[in-house]
């Protein structure tokens, strides 16, 4: 089976599970009250339940199954220098600490704590940063492994968290990873690592599958469960070393602008934080999206523009890996457009004044 057909087809078999799996466990959590207890935004219903990491796992894992016995052919080109079996067990201590937290709650110390435990055994896998990638000049080799534990570990860590900040809004976090997921899959495919394209599908089709169901207004929340494991499946699976005809490595940069609007965020919301004296896990209401409603965009709007602008970055990302280095900076001057008047229009900075809202 060709590996677009196979692509295509995974992301119909776990689009239709998610679809499937979406509407039992809808049925299920309001057979037996399993809904929302916490009221942490303003917009927040309590009547919605919050564990759409369960669709998404179970679409992913079912969907290569599937694909297994239908074809193997994506299987045979595993890449030898990586676990998939401990990125499997890491992802499911992720979704086990959602699923903890969207039903009873977990303090930011707990939930740090596993998501460290879970990075340290992607690394052990084989997914980590062997490489930093220097704009213009080319990627540099870590031979000092203890900085590359320590870069692996902040990254997956920081990209987790990242877009489990986003979700904060109808649609918003699924809408973001979705691109995220299909530049990675793209880059993943021009460089021929099938077997990264097939997972990345299966993640595809399991968001395309909880859309429907997400979507403002929405009937069932990602939760901790799906957005952690979201962003974790992003941070592990960017640093995937993708070849393009043996050439040199894919550079960090390139996951790093496709992955811009959730590190920006953090990176604002940490600042932010600092600034105003208040511990930096301690969570607030003045992210990019609440800014977009308190200016008077309805929550699909809000939805609609973040997605489109990680779209644009994820569009960068993948012209980035391809073009010459004199559109590379026109890329980058870009991207420091785009960041910088999202931050000024959202009031982050004021150009009147020296004061940061």
């Amino acid at each position: 089976m060709d590996i677009g057909i196979q692509s295509i087809t995974i992301i119909l078999i776990s689009g239709i599970l998610s679809y499937i799996s979406n509407l039992f466990l809808l049925k299920f959590t309001h057979n037996y009250n399993i809904l929302n207890k916490f009221k942490g935004r303003n917009f927040e219903q309590t009547k919605i339940p919050r564990l759409g990491g369960i669709t998404i796992i179970i679409s992913i894992v079912i969907s290569l199954i599937i694909i297994r016995c239908l074809s193997g052919k994506a299987f045979t080109v595993i890449d030898k220098n990586v676990s998939y079996t401990l990125l499997f067990i890491a992802g499911l201590i992720i979704l086990l600490l959602g699923i903890y937290d969207d039903l009873l709650g977990a303090k930011a110390f707990k939930k740090f704590f596993f998501q460290i435990i879970a990075a340290v055994i992607v690394y052990f896998g084989g997914f980590k940063i062997a490489g930093i990638s220097i704009p213009f000049i080319g990627t540099k080799s870590l031979g000092f492994q203890l900085l590359s534990f320590i870069l692996t570990i902040i990254w997956i860590v920081g990209i987790t968290n990242a877009v489990n900040i986003l979700d904060g809004l109808d649609g918003l976090a699924v809408g973001v990873s979705f691109f995220a997921a299909l530049s990675l899959g793209v880059l993943a495919f021009l460089s021929n690592q099938y077997f990264i394209v097939i997972i990345i599908a299966a993640l595809l089709g399991s968001m395309i599958g909880f859309y429907p169901f997400n979507f403002p207004k929405a009937k069932m929340y990602l939760g901790d469960s799906g957005s952690l494991l979201i962003g974790f499946l992003l941070a592990s699976l960017s640093m995937i070393r993708i070849h393009r005809k043996g050439s040199l490595a894919i550079a960090l940069m390139i996951p790093i602008i496709i992955l811009l609007l959730p590190i920006l965020e953090t990176l604002v919301t940490i600042a932010r934080r600092i600034y105003r004296k208040k511990s930096i896990f301690q969570g607030d209401t003045d992210h990019f999206h609440y800014r977009f409603l308190k200016k008077g965009f309805s929550e699909t709007k809000t939805t609609i523009c973040l997605t489109f602008i990680s779209f644009l970055f994820s569009l960068i990302g993948i012209l980035f890996e391809y073009v010459q280095t004199r559109i590379r900076l026109l890329l980058f001057v870009l991207i420091f457009l785009i960041c910088f008047f999202l931050l000024h229009y959202l009031e982050y900075i004021n150009l009147r004044s020296r004061e940061k809202a």
